[in-house]
């Protein structure tokens, strides 16, 4: 699938090393956890 935006997010260092985290956790990227969020979305 082809994606062509891109979303720039300001995150503290807190919250980074959390998503950083849970995507180690998950064995997959940051950005798959957002991309995931978002398809959670209603």
């Amino acid at each position: 699938m082809s994606r062509p935006n891109i979303l720039q997010v300001r995150l503290s260092d807190e919250e980074l090393e959390k998503l950083k985290r849970y995507a180690q956790q998950k064995q997959i990227s940051a950005a798959e956890v957002v991309r995931d969020w978002i398809k959670k979305l209603k």
